[in-house]
């Protein structure tokens, strides 16, 4: 997989106006690699890093960190995963350990496992996400293809369910476009507090 920055529009639920995104992915020395997804306004920043190797098609965690900032507050997680190993540190709680049996990757990168696993023709993607409370199975499914207008371009696109308990109030899409590396090119997610979408503002 090829370095890239990319940016992105974010309209959330409840707010009448969008905020920029910028997801990045760059070599960070040896077999690392540096993702970053960052978005901001007036009201703040939230910035996501995970730093991680690539074992076959799994981006394997190393280092994931959170940091919001705004309104005067500051909340910030860090995850460190080392020798099987997680230590989980955030804003007002207790240092946390916990045992990573299997490779896992986290919530960020997750996203470019599944770019892998589709390009490679799977449809059904199981992948253990770590984060700061620990691991979670985390399974994925193909719905089909759709095609979406980016940019004022018409591009066709995989469409990607993540499977959840039938009465879970949060559900959550992705569509990547095949012709274009598998760039993520929009993500919905449905809370209980309403509708979140992020879209693709122009093809890399």
């Amino acid at each position: 997989m090829e370095s890239f920055n990319t940016q992105y529009r974010l309209k959330a639920a409840g707010f009448p106006f969008t905020v920029g995104a910028q997801r990045t992915l760059s070599k960070a020395g040896g077999e690392r690699w540096e993702m970053e997804v960052s978005a901001s306004n007036f009201l703040g920043e939230i910035r996501e890093t995970s730093v991680f190797t690539w074992q076959g098609c799994l981006p394997v965690t190393h280092y994931y960190g959170y940091h919001r900032e705004g309104l005067g507050r500051v909340k910030a997680a860090e995850l460190r995963i080392a020798d099987k190993q997680a230590t989980s540190e955030r804003t007002e709680h207790e240092p946390y350990r916990y045992a990573v049996d299997e490779p896992a990757t986290d919530k960020i990168a997750l996203t470019l496992a599944l770019q892998c696993r589709l390009a490679r023709g799977d449809r059904d993607i199981t992948l253990n996400v770590a984060d700061e409370r620990g691991v979670e199975t985390q399974r994925f499914q193909v719905e089909g293809r759709e095609t979406l207008e980016i940019d004022g371009e018409d591009v066709a696109t995989v469409k990607v369910r993540r499977l959840r308990e039938a009465d879970s109030e949060r559900q959550t899409w992705l569509w990547f476009a095949p012709g274009n590396d598998y760039t993520l090119v929009q993500l919905v997610q449905e809370n209980d507090d309403g509708r979140h979408v992020m879209n693709l503002e122009s093809l890399p």
